[in-house]
């Protein structure tokens, strides 16, 4: 009996809400109608009793017959409307939650003259203004870039031109390593903000071999320092995906584990199948991150230790950048300490967009 009962429970804790309201509202429904008519029926037995009884019973099961079905039906009709109504909600509120600012609750939901279209209507004008903000932040991301690319340039000029005056080599240095961070800034911000307001573009691409060709690049620059880059990578992995968007993004968080990792260390990526699609590992040998900052390392400009940041020759940028395309691959990346010592960035994207291998 108690294991019946657990089963019971078990059960009943796992059906959705509405299949629960749907269930309460039927046997509330069905129970009120028969218990009044069971009362009905056996105050006029009391009071009278003709010899009708079975056929007075027949009547009975006969109405409680009806209003079940009556009940199911009602009940179908309202649950049905309410999983429609949270459904488009939920749906639009999904797809803002993935960048996809342009999502909007349907005309015929917003158009309703009662209280559901006014909350269609003032949840549809909230995410209006949130996309007009959103496109003056990028405009004004790409207009402040641009403009700083113009003094940049006659700054680098200046600087050759204090060469040839034979001003200190110190002073001369100083200068053009600061011309120099501020074009890697610049360039990271238009990157940034390409990232961000460019449309995907998903076509079948070999990941493997992405990742692949990205390690050579970077296991060069590493070499440098005597830097090791290694991969462990299947032969081959097909994914419908934006390649160039993810290319920056592995290539964002290789260099970035490169860049902290000490001369003669070793960075490792691995490419591998996960239960949810697929994964991105990327480790390095570096002195790893406070655990209050695993969260905060991906936003843009976002530095752990601004004078280690500024020796590494880092702009801040670079997790930013993958974080928002991995982001666009309807993704997640998160970041963690590894036991040994170092970072480790994993890169999930999600089964959907695996393509099946014969």
């Amino acid at each position: 009996m108690k294991r019946l009962y657990a089963r019971l429970v078990a059960f009943w804790d796992s059906q959705p809400m509405f299949r629960k309201i749907y269930i309460y509202v039927f046997l509330f429904i069905a129970v009120f109608a028969i218990l009044g008519e069971f009362g009905e029926y056996v105050a006029a037995e009391m009071l009278q009793s003709d010899g009708k009884v079975f056929s007075s019973v027949q009547e009975v099961l006969l109405w409680a017959f009806f209003t079940f079905i009556v009940a199911a039906l009602e009940t179908s009709v309202l649950i049905s409307f309410l999983k429609n109504v949270i459904g488009q909600f939920t749906s639009v509120i999904r797809r803002l939650a993935a960048g996809e600012l342009s999502a909007r609750i349907a005309p015929d939901m917003a158009d309703r003259k009662d209280e559901l279209g006014l909350l269609a209507r003032a949840f549809n004008t909230m995410a209006e203004r949130r996309e007009r903000e959103r496109a003056r932040e990028k405009e004004l991301l790409a207009a402040v870039s641009h403009e700083l690319r113009s003094p940049l340039t006659r700054l680098s000029v200046a600087v050759e031109l204090l060469r040839r005056e034979k001003v200190s080599p110190e002073l001369l240095d100083r200068l053009g390593l600061e011309a120099e961070r501020m074009d890697a800034l610049i360039a990271s911000i238009l990157e940034y903000s390409r990232m961000e307001s460019r449309e995907s573009s998903f076509r079948l691409a070999d990941v493997a071999a992405l990742v692949r060709e990205t390690a050579e690049d970077v296991r060069f620059e590493g070499s440098m320092r005597g830097c090791m880059v290694e991969a462990s990578l299947p032969a081959s992995l097909p994914l419908d995906a934006d390649a160039d968007m993810l290319r920056c993004a592995v290539e964002n968080v290789l260099r970035n584990a490169l860049r902290h990792t000490p001369d003669d260390g070793c960075v490792s990526v691995r490419l591998e199948k996960a239960r949810n699609g697929c994964r991105i590992v990327v480790e390095d040998g570096g002195p790893g991150v406070p655990a209050e900052a695993l969260e905060q390392i991906f936003r843009p400009f976002f530095r752990v230790d601004a004078s280690r940041q500024r020796a590494s020759g880092g702009t801040g940028m670079g997790l930013a950048i993958a974080e928002s395309a991995v982001r666009a691959h309807h993704g997640r990346i998160w970041a963690e300490n590894r036991r040994e010592g170092g970072l480790r960035v994993t890169m999930e994207l999600p089964e959907r967009a695996m393509r099946k291998t014969a």
